[in-house]
């Protein structure tokens, strides 16, 4: 079983990269750019926008908590 301050801090990095994806989303960047801008994998750009865009949820921990599960 994994440490609870290792999950917390696996959680919270996962957090401030969705908020990173998200606030480059909204100046319009495609998952391309996002991805090479930010140096994540493409399609993990794409599944955190595929949740944001069918949970219609835009908190960042939500999003993060989809993507754990």
């Amino acid at each position: 079983m994994e440490h609870p301050s290792i999950a917390d801090e696996t959680l919270r990095e996962k957090i401030k990269e969705i908020e990173q994806i998200l606030a480059l989303y909204k100046e319009g960047k495609t998952i391309i750019e996002i991805a090479g801008s930010l140096d994540f994998a493409q399609s993990y750009v794409q599944d955190v926008l595929l949740c944001v865009q069918a949970s219609a949820e835009e908190d960042p921990a939500a999003i993060a908590m989809l993507l754990e599960g």
